[in-house]
């Protein structure tokens, strides 16, 4: 993510194909530079994402790995419409499984 005014990098979003509990998925990540947290960056690069995963990726379904203590995260995933499918164990802490079906 480059802030639009100067260039400068402030963080990144994209997809990882993400095997989770035997079944392969799209998983959507973000990360912010903590002092530009709260001022809409990860959810309008996620939104961007989403789309470009519908339209040219063909994906019919995204996650995003959200660990609970995260609201912060929580937040930007059900601003774009995902919902916690589950909880999982996964890579030694609780994430929960947000979801989105594109189709």
């Amino acid at each position: 993510m480059l802030l639009k005014s100067s260039g400068e990098l402030i963080g990144d979003c994209g997809f990882f194909i993400r095997e989770v509990e035997g079944h392969l998925a799209f998983e959507l990540a973000w990360h912010v530079r903590r002092d530009l947290w709260g001022q809409g960056f990860a959810t309008e690069a996620a939104q961007g994402c989403i789309a470009y995963a519908s339209s040219t990726l063909g994906a019919e379904r995204i996650i995003a790995l959200i660990r609970p203590e995260n609201p912060s995260s929580c937040k930007v995933a059900e601003k774009n419409g995902m919902r916690c499918e589950r909880k999982i164990f996964w890579r030694g802490y609780d994430h929960c499984v947000y979801t989105k079906i594109l189709t």
